[in-house]
């Protein structure tokens, strides 16, 4: 008992020191430390190429003031050939100090990216400025500086409006999940296929459809419009939130459903030296919208004809952005391939050089099953 009560005193004096250490080191300051109003922290950069194929870099500066109140951003560019020269030159346009470690967005235009590799426009961000991994990577159709112009429907400032206005994937299935710097730099070790969600700016900054990376030249591969991100949305599980759009067959009424919970498997199946596919999506739904008479929403035959419409849907959906994936893109960004590794990896040894030519050919089946939880219908009890 007494070696307990030993142990705890010296536990707390240990506590107490430490405690009062933070405390001076606190009151003291570190010795390394930079004055909040002296240094201007990057928010946001845009890359783009100018005529001459030279590198134009912009950066959104928040600058840092000791009142929150005075914090202002503004934008500079500067032209060179590499990202570390270009940003070498911001000591000549401003004179705080920048801070790159809380970059939140970088921007790339679909021209620079079509010019150059996008690990070599990334390489900087990863290996000397430290970035979070979590900072997002967009791309911008036309002119990326552009988006760090114009300022947010809330009057925010762009890189803080675009940061936002990515977790928006959550409400609608139109805009691709979003993708981070760390990501990025997964997809291009291993060589993948991957995604980035696509920007226009004309009439403010929205997002618009994805760009396809190729894993092999690294560079811009495809546009990809927002029907074909609905598909693959539902392929990722990435549909939650969002809504189904559907038409009564008989009455023409059209009804609104929210997706309220969604799974999907790629099941592979392999038949000699034949491989195949079935994507199963399952999703629960409930009914937001309608101008079908409000009867009809007690009667199983009106669930039925619903759960029909919106499964076939959900299947005329996917079977569209399969046939892009695969006659016209020919790239597997869904994860087939992981699948016939991980279950037949014998056959994956003998594809996987040739992937893209397989999976461009591989038949794929998809099915859907709904499950309508509420339609918004009643019956009065008695006495109401």
């Amino acid at each position: 008992m007494s070696s307990f009560i030993f142990l705890l005193r010296r536990t707390l004096r240990i506590q107490k020191c430490f405690a009062a250490w933070i405390a001076c080191a606190l009151l003291a300051g570190c010795w390394d430390s930079k004055e909040i109003d002296t240094l201007s922290i990057i928010q946001g950069v845009a890359i783009d190429t100018d005529q001459q194929d030279m590198l134009e870099l912009t950066y959104q500066h928040l600058i840092a003031q000791k009142s929150r109140k005075n914090m202002y951003s503004n934008v500079t560019t500067s032209n060179k050939d590499s990202i570390q020269s270009a940003s070498r030159e911001q000591a000549k346009q401003v004179s705080r100090a920048p801070l790159y470690s809380f970059i939140r967005l970088i921007l790339i235009s679909d021209q620079a990216i079509q010019k150059r590799r996008i690990d070599q426009l990334l390489d900087t961000f990863t290996r000397s400025y430290k970035p979070s991994r979590k900072s997002l990577v967009m791309i911008i159709k036309g002119n990326a500086k552009e988006a760090l112009n114009k300022i947010g429907k809330h009057k925010e400032i762009p890189s803080i409006d675009l940061e936002a206005l990515a977790k928006n994937s959550n409400l609608n299935s139109k805009i691709p999940y979003r993708i981070t710097l760390g990501e990025i730099s997964t997809h291009i070790s291993q060589g993948a296929d991957f995604l980035i969600q696509g920007i226009e700016t004309d009439g403010g900054n929205h997002f618009s459809g994805a760009t396809l990376v190729s894993g092999k030249t690294k560079k811009f591969a495809y546009w990809l419009d927002e029907e074909d991100v609905i598909g693959i949305n539902w392929m990722l599980e990435k549909t939650k939130g969002s809504i189904i759009k559907v038409e009564d067959p008989k009455t023409k009424q059209h009804m609104v459903f929210e997706v309220e919970d969604v799974h999907s498997k790629l099941i592979p199946h392999l038949n000699g030296q034949d491989l195949s596919f079935t994507v199963r999506i399952k999703t629960d739904i409930k009914l937001n919208e309608s101008t079908v008479n409000s009867v009809d929403f007690l009667k199983e035959s009106f669930i039925q004809t619903a759960k029909e419409a919106a499964q076939d849907e959900i299947k005329q959906t996917v079977s569209q952005s399969l046939k892009t994936l695969q006659k016209e893109m020919r790239s597997d960004v869904v994860g087939f391939g992981t699948k016939v590794k991980v279950n037949y990896p014998a056959y994956w040894d003998r594809v996987k050089e040739n992937w893209q030519d397989t999976f461009s050919q591989i038949p794929i089946d998809v099915k859907a099953k709904v499950q309508i939880e509420r339609t918004g219908a009643y019956t009065k009890e008695e006495g109401e």
